[in-house]
């Protein structure tokens, strides 16, 4: 029995891979941050990171961007940051209020519809700088709250940082919604 050629097909390459792996990461960061082990799930968020860093670049480098990647990216994305801000809420609700992290992932859906919606009337749908930033933001934001509980506890200065992360993420995560909703204008306008 032959083993499998998983060259021969595009969903498989190397910048997918890691989409993938960064799903698993996500779990394992999810996994270990319920149970309060903020060292792992800090190293787990951070290779995940990393990852995401590193597929982007390797699809754009060696033009080895695909449709499942194009689709697969994103959602692992959301997966990563509304699953680490929800359950950081357990661990902060002191620091971290609620309506914060609502705001947060009711701009993820809202971008989600309408890169759907303009994909399905063929207008194309790519990340922005403001979507990138976001994204920068959001998981340096989640990184630094992981730090704080894993090493940073006792400074109080740490948590008003996190505080002024925090408002910084949500203003970001705002205006670059408002910039989707901007370029999704013409599919939503067109009949």
């Amino acid at each position: 029995m032959g083993s499998f050629d998983y060259s021969k097909y595009t969903a498989f390459n190397l910048p997918n891979r890691l989409t993938l792996l960064r799903l698993l990461l996500a779990i394992v960061f999810f996994m270990f941050l319920s149970y309060r082990y903020y060292n792992v799930a800090l190293g787990a968020f951070l290779l995940a990171w990393l990852t995401d860093w590193l597929d982007g670049y390797l699809a754009r480098k060696k033009g080895l961007l695909t449709d499942f990647g194009r689709i697969a990216d994103p959602f692992v994305d959301k997966i990563i940051v509304c699953g680490g801000f929800i359950l950081l809420i357990q661990h902060a609700h002191d620091i971290i209020p609620p309506w914060m992290v609502v705001v947060i992932v009711a701009r993820e859906f809202l971008v989600n519809s309408l890169r759907s919606y303009s994909e399905s009337r063929g207008v194309e749908f790519g990340a922005t700088i403001w979507g990138k930033a976001k994204m920068f933001v959001q998981s340096f934001t989640i990184s630094f709250i992981l730090l704080f509980f894993a090493h940073l506890k006792d400074l109080t200065v740490i948590k008003q940082g996190i505080v002024l992360m925090l408002w910084l993420t949500v203003v970001i995560t705002v205006v670059s919604g408002i910039k989707y909703v901007v370029k999704a204008g013409p599919a939503i306008l067109a009949k």
